[in-house]
């Protein structure tokens, strides 16, 4: 079971750390007393159907009082404090390197039991007597919080994990996509490979016994068109009334042939998983913009609007744009990349100075933004006035 308090005795660590960075805190009695704190939404929480999940993707990894981010490193952003701590507790670390623990794990690290668990996954080209053969090394890591010490939880050969990486922590496994790179040999032994085309499974870890599971692909009605193997991918995009949703898009032709611009080119086919049946359905729902808990926003291509579903009202939001894949639904307002509304009323905002930055929370009645290295902690008022 996940600990809300684990990034408070982690950040404990961090501050034990010799490190000449901006950590969180060093106060242990302060850090102590925020253990009991969570997020108003994304967080790891159990919801009302039972199963504690957690949806992880980039700038959406929660824990407590904070938020996992980063890009070339992983950093830990205190939502009290605004202050963020690189994810490594090695004693005089600089953080400057890639033997930087905070480097090694990625943006998304998945936290369970006191331990950051990443993979550690690489492929190549092997030069054999008999010929050249295709690899995959795919590791699942774990790191203590306390030392930052690393072992090897399992291995697997058959398919690399996606990136970028999105996940779902449903209780103690853990959910993702992989790739099967699709290796192609051409007629002077070269081999090629790539993480769009090919197959695309659905796996998961057990993270108290290390027990890998490959469920298989994900789809295969694109393997008939040939563009297909240039284009297909599949990702998972949340969780919505205790179902997992995944995420399969590819081309049937190339759009430069056709002459169309190539976000209007895409197939989308949306799939449901239940965590606990492990079925995998086709869903009814169209692909998600944004899925947590028993909210679920969508791009309606018929009225050309966003649809947002919550459990008192269906929501039309006149926002249509191909080019937004995702979206934060957050206290009664949806966040695109480029404008806001306010569900209450469907007022239309835009970000003002703070254009580039994303909403990732509702804290203690503010919201927060990231923009790389920089964050920002707005109320109410001050969110209004955008």
């Amino acid at each position: 079971m996940r600990k809300k308090g684990l990034l408070i005795l982690m950040i404990s660590a961090l501050a034990l750390s010799a490190c000449g960075t901006n950590n969180a805190s060093n106060d242990s009695d302060y850090l102590s007393s925020q253990q009991n704190t969570s997020i108003s939404s994304d967080s790891a929480t159990s919801n009302s159907y039972g199963e504690n999940m957690q949806y992880i993707k980039s700038n959406a990894d929660y824990y407590g009082n904070g938020v996992i981010f980063g890009n070339d490193a992983a950093y830990f952003l205190d939502f009290d404090s605004m202050e963020k701590a690189p994810l490594c507790a090695v004693p005089n670390c600089t953080h400057d390197n890639s033997g930087c623990l905070a480097h090694t794990i990625g943006n998304t690290p998945i936290m369970y039991n006191n331990n950051i668990y990443y993979f550690n996954a690489i492929t190549g080209v092997n030069e054999k007597s008999d010929g050249r053969e295709f690899y995959i090394d795919s590791k699942f890591m774990k790191a203590t919080i306390d030392s930052s010490e690393t072992e090897t939880i399992t291995e697997f050969t058959d398919c690399m994990p996606c990136q970028p990486s999105c996940f779902l922590l449903a209780g103690n496994e853990v959910f993702f996509t992989a790739d099967d790179m699709c290796p192609v040999q051409d007629e002077y032994g070269v081999i090629s490979y790539s993480n769009t085309g090919g197959t695309h499974f659905l796996c998961s870890i057990n993270l108290d016994t290390g027990e890998y599971t490959n469920y298989g692909s994900v789809y295969d009605g694109d393997k008939e068109y040939e563009f297909s193997q240039n284009s297909s991918g599949a990702n998972i995009t949340g969780y919505y009334n205790g179902k997992m949703y995944i995420q399969y898009v590819f081309m049937k032709e190339d759009p430069t042939t056709l002459g169309i611009p190539a976000e209007e080119n895409w197939t989308e086919v949306n799939f449901e998983f239940d965590t606990e049946s492990k079925e995998l359905l086709e869903s009814e729902l169209p692909v998600a913009m944004y899925a947590s808990d028993d909210i679920y926003a969508y791009l309606d291509d018929d009225s050309k609007q966003t649809i947002v579903i919550t459990p008192d009202k269906t929501y039309t939001v006149p926002h249509y744009d191909l080019m937004s894949t995702s979206a934060r639904v957050i206290n009664d307002k949806i966040f695109f990349y480029d404008e806001w509304y306010d569900l209450s009323n469907m007022s239309r905002h835009g970000y003002g100075a703070y254009e580039g930055y994303e909403a990732v929370a509702y804290y203690n009645d503010s919201y927060i933004f990231i923009n790389g290295g920089r964050n920002a902690k707005l109320t109410e008022e001050e969110l209004q006035s955008l």
